[in-house]
């Protein structure tokens, strides 16, 4: 398998919540991050725009993202510091 990324990913497995709009977001788990991107697992993985806020637990920082791409209940997004 050919890896694609440019930089390597951390394993994470946190608890966190993607806000859709200001009325409503959904729990999810932050399987693994790197600088650039994230990969989430939730079972609403469907219901997820092309842009989405994440609140990671333990972390201090808000991200706003864009949906990469999304596998079953997985979703992949790149990241930027709100």
């Amino acid at each position: 398998m050919i890896e694609r990324r440019a930089q390597s990913r951390t394993r994470m497995d946190v608890p966190g919540r993607i806000c859709l709009d200001e009325h409503h977001s959904l729990s999810c788990l932050v399987y693994d991050r790197s600088e650039e991107g994230v990969r989430v697992t939730l079972p609403q993985a469907d219901l997820i725009p092309e842009t989405f806020v994440l609140e990671i637990a333990e972390m201090p920082v808000v991200y706003i993202c864009r949906l990469v791409w999304r596998k079953g209940e997985e979703i992949g997004a790149q990241l930027q510091a709100a």
